[in-house]
């Protein structure tokens, strides 16, 4: 099976006015995000990918062989080279519990197409995850939504928005609720998670959710924590379990990805048991349950889960109410990770 690895070999040379935006462009464009470009470009410089590369060699970053090579191949590429990167943000804020960063790219067909990053390797960024669970609206949300409110205010092109992992809720988010709607073609969540209940039943939402589109891989867990009513795609991956998540592990075919007719039903399970858990708890019960549940997750050994289990447990001090939850939930944490073992 390939990947988008692939797809740039085989479409590289295929330019945008030959060819437009596809759904596998979008996913290419999402993991460009998670590229730290501090100090390699500022917030008003227009950039092609190409010449980013340069600068980003010539910085010496590390960087993952993976990411590595993905960056020189889009630089290279007819398809990719010439498109430019603008307004870059990546924007830390621990006391505010928000990480959050995007860019925006001028393709040379007239189309734009907004990305923001999904969680990076920051406490705060992990966070901020799991108060989106819990939280009608994070800081995060509210940034997205001011950062495409002004893109689309700007400009009488064709806009399309997407994100990776979180990056896909703040592309639904800021979308939602940004003022220019009829200029947004679509909407891309690649595994993202959704908006609450109140949100997603909202008029506004079930007006606009037809631009809205998600992407799971089978064994989908993530992308499928928070209510979903749109559609969704579910992907095909070499990868199993929570390293489906990866986007250099789905799967493409010529320039789409290649599909599967429905989720993993273990996977169905396992959100189901988290969606009824969730669902009875109180928004300072999951406050307090979520915040153990990012250490346990952030801090894990797979070789070792339960010590770190007991650990935590004589941190926060739970009561017995609590401790029952905790009890429903570890075997579904446990189910999460046996395929990573």
């Amino acid at each position: 099976m390939n990947t988008i690895m692939d797809y740039l070999k085989w479409r590289g040379d295929i330019t945008f006015f030959q060819e437009k935006l596809n759904e596998v462009d979008c996913l290419i464009f999402c993991i460009f995000t998670y590229l730290d470009l501090d100090h390699i470009i500022t917030y008003q410089e227009q950039v092609t990918i190409h010449e980013l590369f340069l600068r980003f060699s010539k910085a010496n970053r590390t960087i993952s062989s993976k990411k590595q090579a993905f960056f020189a191949q889009l630089s290279e590429s007819k398809r990719f080279k010439d498109v430019i990167v603008t307004l870059y943000f990546n924007e830390i804020d621990e006391l505010k519990e928000m990480q959050i960063a995007g860019m925006t790219f001028l393709l040379p067909n007239n189309t734009i197409f907004v990305g923001f990053k999904g969680t990076d390797d920051t406490l705060v960024g992990w966070k901020e995850d799991f108060n989106l669970s819990y939280k009608k609206i994070i800081p995060s949300q509210l940034k997205a939504q001011k950062y495409l409110d002004f893109i689309l205010s700007n400009t009488l092109k064709d806009v399309y928005v997407g994100g990776h992992s979180k990056g896909g809720n703040m592309a639904v988010y800021s979308s939602l609720y940004c003022k220019n709607f009829d200029k947004i073609k679509q909407i891309y969540n690649f595994d993202g998670p959704g908006l609450l209940d109140e949100i997603v039943k909202s008029a506004l939402y079930q007006m606009r959710k037809e631009k809205m589109i998600t992407y799971l891989p089978k064994t989908g867990i993530i992308g499928n924590l928070l209510n979903k009513d749109m559609k969704t795609i579910i992907v095909k991956s070499k990868q199993f379990g929570l390293l489906e998540h990866d986007p250099f592990s789905w799967c493409v075919e010529q320039n789409h990805f290649l599909y599967d007719p429905a989720l993993n039903e273990e996977a169905v399970k396992v959100n189901q048991a988290l969606d009824t858990i969730l669902k009875k708890l109180s928004n300072s019960q999951k406050e307090k349950i979520i915040t153990f549940l990012y250490e346990i997750l952030n801090s894990i050994d797979l070789k070792d889960m339960h010590k770190n289990l007991l650990t935590l447990l004589k941190k926060y001090q739970f009561d017995p109410n609590d401790l029952k939850i905790i009890k429903n939930i570890w075997p579904i944490i446990l189910s999460l990770f046996k395929n990573l073992t």
